[in-house]
Formats: structure tokens, sequence, C-alpha cells
């Protein structure tokens, strides 16, 4: 038997930032060891193992990889001790999302007692905070039935999410010293953009929401006080669902743009022992709400309806194995990322038992029509 809440301590005192998830991946292998399976490394960092069993397999999925604690000295604890404090488990990873790890180890645990007949994988991805690099590489090779995604949800069945783009406008203009006129100023240009940015219109999408287009940076170049710039780069950060996608709102910036050069950059993601290149795109996934496996889980959940993320995950990535995507996670996502951040060992304890019904419920289901 694992105890999640032990193991949880464990994978929080296991500091992982992205691209150096080891110490999380060993914690992990050793727990899996444990329970009898045989944990595999690949060469992005991932740590995968399968009980075995016949019929449609069952994805259980999360990442290692947490964001930086930022100034220790303004947590309630230290970020990385997995103090636990009035039934809760503290520091950074606790929500986003080792609990969910644990919880899942811990139910695949109690699925071998049980002597659940399925396969059930187990797939603990790498660089997921730095665009998921290390579900882009493994959903090549994955055949499930089902993928179970455990960012946190409150314990509330979740069946996508909004996409994000981040588009960079470069201003150009005519470098000199300031005390000069007749120069060719290119924040004036980006002062023009911005308000028409103000108003541009991406509208809201039935399935995600509000579509939205934030500025959150400009760099000045050459960065001076008493120099009228040669260029200005202007980035965006923007939201949206499958109904306006990518196409309809890099038109929008476009248009607002003016004479502005409008590219997305990419990034080349070191992890483990390869390297993932991709634009910073990333999309939105939504599973149709009529989805047969996703009635069946809300079922076996005693659920009315699936909700949807406002922030980007690995589902996009690992929907193209072909198996359909549905969220559930211990945490609730306000207190990812903070100072705050903190899981109750109660609602770890029922991500347990919410995971083991999932797998259950999503075999049954998938054996009707994909018997494996």
């Amino acid at each position: 038997m694992i105890d999640a809440a032990a193991l949880l301590a464990r994978l929080v005192r296991a500091e992982s930032p992205s691209g150096a998830e080891g110490p999380a991946r060993a914690v992990l292998a050793e727990a899996l060891r444990a329970i009898g399976l045989e944990p595999v490394e690949d060469e992005a960092g991932n740590l995968e193992a399968l009980k075995p069993g016949t019929g449609p397999e069952v994805l259980l999925t999360g990442h290692l990889d947490v964001v930086p604690a930022g100034d220790a000295g303004a947590w309630p604890v230290p970020p990385f001790s997995g103090e636990v404090r009035d039934g809760f488990l503290w520091g950074r990873g606790a929500v986003d999302m080792k609990g969910a790890l644990a919880a899942m180890v811990a139910a695949t645990a109690r699925l071998l007692e049980a002597g659940f007949p399925g396969p059930v994988r187990l797939l603990f991805v790498a660089a997921e905070e730095v665009g998921g690099a290390g579900s882009r590489h493994a959903a090549g090779r994955l055949a499930p039935a089902a993928i179970v995604l455990g960012e946190p949800s409150g314990l509330r069945l979740m069946r996508g999410h909004r996409g994000r783009i981040e588009p960079h406008l470069v201003f150009t203009g005519t470098q000199g010293h300031a005390a000069l006129t007749g120069l060719e100023n290119p924040l004036f240009d980006l002062g023009r953009a911005l308000a028409d940015l103000a108003g541009v219109e991406l509208g809201a999408d039935p399935e995600t929401g509000p579509n939205t287009c934030q500025p959150t940076q400009v760099r000045v170049s050459p960065n001076a006080i008493n120099v009228v710039p040669g260029e200005v780069e202007l980035t965006l950060d923007c939201r949206y669902g499958p109904g306006v996608g990518r196409a309809g709102v890099l038109s929008a910036v476009r248009r607002a743009a003016g004479a502005a050069r409008v590219y997305v950059p990419e990034r080349a993601v070191r992890t483990g022992r390869t390297t993932v290149t991709y634009p910073f795109d990333f999309p939105p996934y939504a599973l149709p709400a009529d989805h047969p496996l996703l009635s069946a889980a809300l079922a076996a959940l005693g659920q009315e309806a699936a909700g949807l993320w406002p922030f980007t995950t690995d589902a996009p990535y690992l929907a193209r194995s072909g198996a359909p995507v549905l969220g559930y996670g211990p945490g609730d996502p306000a207190l990812a990322h903070t100072t705050e951040e903190r899981l109750s060992l109660a609602e770890l304890e029922a991500a347990v038992g919410g995971y083991a019904h999932l797998v259950e419920a999503l075999y049954r289901e998938a054996s009707r029509w994909k018997p494996g």
C-alpha cells in the first residue's frame, strides 16, 4: 500500500525545475518499483511504467517539473519542506501537480491489489511548464483508449481549455540622439498599435469562453534614456478557443500592428537527452461534451458536467495519440504558482479513489467499442 501523503511530501522535497526533474523522477521510480512496476526513463526525461492487462489501456499522466519558488521568505513555510499544517501539505508543486502524481501511483497500487484486469500506463513527463516538451516527445508512441491528465481541478472533471499564442510585433525606426528632431521614433508606432490593440475584437468561443489578447512586455533597443531606439519589440499574450483559432488571432493582430513585423518565436527546449523545438503556440483543446467516455467518467464520479481550465495544458499534444483527454486532479488551481501553494490531505486521499474509479469506468466503457 502506498501512503499518498508521504509520497507527496517526498516529491515536494525533491526539487524539480524544468529541465532538472531528476530528483522527482527518482522518487517516483522508487515508488513504482515498490508496487511491482518497472519504470523506464525515455530520452526526453519522461518516466513511464505499465501495469499489464488485457483490453483497452487507460493512461494516467502528469508533469514532473515545477515553476520556481521565488523568494523563500515570502512563503509561510519553506517552499520545499513538504510541511503539513492544519490538514494541508505545503510547498511548491503540491498543487501543480505532484499531488496528482502521488495519487496516481497510490490509485494504481489500489487497482493492483483489487485485481483490476486492464492495462494502466503511468506517464510522468518533463518540461511541461516550458511548453510541453515531454508530452510532445511521447505522444507519437502512445496508443491508449483514454487519457486522464492530472492538472489541478478541485477534483472536478475537465474537458479542455483555451489555447495560447505569443505574437511579437517589431517596430523599426531611426536610431539617434534624443536631442535631435526628424528621427523616426518607433515608440510612436508602438503607441498607435497599442491603441488599436485595445480595441481588437476577438469575440468569445462557445466552448472556451472569451478570447483575449494582452500586451505583456516591451523591449527597446538600444535601451538608453537619451537615445531614440532603432527597434522596439512588443510581446502579446493571446488566449483563444477553437472557434477563432491561431489564424484568426494573428489576422487581428496584424491589422492592428500597422507596419510592424509580426512573428511567433520558436524555442528549443533541452529535456533529458534530446531537444524539442516548437513555436510559442499552445493550442486549445475541447473534448465534446457528449463524448461517451466523458459521460462514463462523470457518472463514475457523480458529477453532472465537465468544466474547462483557464490555463493551457499538455492535453493537445497527448490527444495526438488519438485518445480523448479527460482532466481531473486534486488542488485549487488558484493556488498554483503562488507562495500559498498547499493541498488538502483529505482531497489528496479522495483523488486516489477518484483515479481508481475513473480507470475502472473508462476501461468498462472503452471495452464496449475498443476491446484492445
